[in-house]
């Protein structure tokens, strides 16, 4: 059985300048890959995204719901790796 461990980081809210990526689309589809290969570079699964609600201070005595993007990402923990590697 395969044991992971897991890291959340934020979604990219706008897109950056890129060579060759002349809309709004194609700048956060660019940052957007630029996030996920670098996950991955780091031995990083993409799982999946989600929008989860949090409850933050608005003033100083009041609460409002805000929804954060954020970008889930998965790798087998090392000893699950290492045992994976003996096995074959």
């Amino acid at each position: 059985m395969s044991s992971y461990e897991y890291t959340v980081i934020p979604a990219p809210a706008r897109g950056e300048k890129t060579k060759g990526a002349k809309t709004g689309i194609e700048r956060f589809a660019a940052t957007l890959s630029d996030a996920l290969n670098d996950m991955a570079r780091d031995g990083w699964e993409y799982v999946r995204a989600e929008t989860l609600p949090a409850e933050e201070r608005s003033g100083l005595t009041s609460r409002s719901t805000v929804y954060h993007n954020l970008l889930v990402f998965r790798r087998a923990l090392a000893s699950a790796r290492s045992e994976e590697h003996t096995s074959e």
